[in-house]
């Protein structure tokens, strides 16, 4: 090459290494786009999946899943302490053991008899095939179940005292509960007496032969649910739905939805802990012309669970809705006249209350708390329900390191006595912390638009019903006063005030009183700007919720 031409090529290896420079450069500036573009697309997509997933959830049926025809008997553990009891297996006198919760068997310890009564015992019938002809389309043959009657039983066929023997003798019908000698069975299968009357309860017990199941699901995992309920011919008919919570209180619920399958049929008694309240409302879906009832077992939590999921299912016809307190505050039940806790009653006499109840209104209020804005922009509001009351300050402090110390050690909350010992430990505690202390420095309270100018005050209570923290009546009425007494159907809010955590101990021992601010239909709790965070406690349509106010006005309509 000659001299010309050497720097000629020097240009052009320059030339392109510093093209290649610039496209590399260029390239290296792009990826951050692409990365960010990717991420923010697939967080797109996530949002519109979960918006999608939570919209079918919400519309989606709940089926009404069963148990006992494919598995046959559910044992319970127990002791037979209170009258001789006999396996129904070895025919043996036995002290501890396992009985059905749904028909009464009762087995001694040995595994071979539960083996043998299993295979060989058919469980109470959830549903059974109609008669073929005109006239027998709607009975329901007795179920019996042989030995361990009740005290003092009679028989059905010759008024004769039965059960009596000191061995395992005679017959009792899980539906009716009517007893018969084992000499009378032929002629009460003769005489007309085969058809079952299904007992005192009958009104509300939807009989077996109303009942038809499915199988659903995937081979291999396919369950049977309920498919339809057929009107039975029963003058004043009212089928009953048990909702029952284990958990709740006192825990109590599992000897209670034993006890109540032993009287109506099992597919009416729901265990919330295997199922959520949407499928024991399948019931009144499919009775849609027909007035049902709902029994809750449970406290005031789960008495909002159920009124919400009612709200929800948006049925037909409204179930009327009762309650049996297992809970620890039980206010809402000691309103309506249910009492204040479940204290071991017969479950038959719970039932004649339910049938001779009367019926009783109860507003539920909107709470809508506003979110903080983020870049310019304000999240969703949190919409929830009211039912009984709303607190802010110090006692809805103590009410959630109660609920938060709960979800920590359950095993430590086991009865209702228990649980209103740790509410006074916690309370204690917030009389020398004093966490809410000057809370009327902290939050503007409007009432239907107007401030209003608060005393000094660590905690405001809104009450839709005149029971406060197991009964308390913080709304008491005056002579001289222009404020109506307190109702909880007359779409009116009042608003108290607690003075400490000191104070809240003596309103539970009736040496105090609440402070009476007002009534209102509308009411706006907001923070000023000078507060950092304020507890409020809300019990809502799924459980006793708590939040923390930061920044958040709270709208209640």
């Amino acid at each position: 090459l000659d001299f010309t031409g050497g720097p000629q090529i020097y240009l052009e290896v320059r030339d392109m290494m510093a093209i290649a420079q610039t496209q590399q450069a260029a390239q290296w500036t792009r990826e951050p786009v692409y990365i960010i573009a990717g991420c923010v697309l697939a967080c797109v997509l996530v949002l519109m999946t979960w918006k999608l997933a939570r919209r079918r959830y919400r519309k989606r049926l709940f089926k009404l899943s069963v148990k006992y025809p494919l598995k046959g008997h559910r044992w319970l553990s127990t002791e037979f302490l209170q009258h001789p009891t006999y396996c129904n297996s070895c025919m043996q006198l036995c002290v501890c053991g396992s009985t059905c919760e749904a028909c009464g068997l009762c087995l001694c310890t040995d595994t071979n008899c539960l083996r043998a009564l299993s295979s060989k015992e058919a469980c109470k019938p959830l549903s059974l095939a109609p008669g073929s002809s005109e006239k027998d389309k709607g009975k329901v043959p007795h179920f019996w179940v042989h030995g361990n009657l009740p005290i003092s039983s009679m028989c059905l066929k010759c008024l004769n005292p039965c059960g009596n023997c000191p061995r395992l003798c005679d017959y009792k019908c899980v539906w009716c509960l009517k007893t018969a000698h084992e000499d009378c069975m032929d002629d009460v299968e003769e005489n007309g007496t085969a058809n079952c009357s299904l007992g005192p309860f009958h009104s509300l017990v939807i009989p077996p032969t109303c009942v038809s199941l499915s199988l659903e699901g995937w081979r291999g995992r396919r369950k049977p649910v309920l498919k339809t309920i057929t009107p039975p011919i029963v003058d004043h008919w009212r089928p009953l739905v048990v909702l029952a919570n284990p958990k709740s209180g006192g825990k109590d619920g599992e000897m209670l939805i034993s006890s109540f399958r032993k009287l109506l049929n099992p597919v009416q008694v729901i265990d919330l802990s295997e199922n959520p309240p949407e499928s024991g409302l399948e019931i009144c879906r499919l009775l849609p012309n027909q007035l049902c009832r709902v029994l809750v077992c449970g406290g005031d939590g789960t008495v909002g669970w159920v009124l919400g999921a009612i709200e929800r299912s948006d049925l037909v016809r409204s179930p009327h809705v009762a309650i049996l307190p297992l809970g620890t505050g039980n206010d809402l039940a000691r309103v309506l006249g249910w009492g204040r806790g479940y204290e071991d009653e017969d479950v038959g006499s719970i039932l004649r209350d339910v049938e001779h109840s009367q019926l009783s209104l109860l507003d539920r209020w909107e709470v809508k708390v506003e979110r903080k804005r983020y870049l310019g922009l304000r999240k969703e509001a949190k919409v929830l329900t009211m039912n009984n009351y709303m607190g802010v300050g110090c006692d809805a402090g103590v009410a959630l390191n109660f609920h938060r110390q709960r979800e920590t050690m359950p095993d430590l909350f086991s009865s209702r006595i228990i649980n209103k010992a740790w509410y006074v430990v916690f309370g204690a505690r917030d009389i020398i912390e004093q966490s809410c202390k000057n809370l009327n420095k902290k939050i503007e309270l409007y009432l239907d638009g107007k401030p209003k100018k608060l005393p000094q005050l660590e905690g405001i209570v809104l009450l839709n019903i005149n029971s406060w923290s197991s009964g308390c009546a913080v709304w008491r009425d005056e002579a001289d006063d222009s404020l109506a007494p307190s109702r909880m159907d007359d779409q009116l809010l009042e608003v108290v005030g607690l003075y400490s955590s000191l104070h809240v101990g003596k309103i539970q021992v009736s040496l105090s009183d609440a402070v009476r601010i007002g009534q209102a239909k509308e009411i706006k709790v907001a923070l000023c700007v000078c507060a950092s965070s304020v507890v409020c406690r809300l019990y809502t349509a799924s459980t006793s919720q708590h939040i923390l106010m930061s920044d958040q006005p709270m709208h209640i309509s």
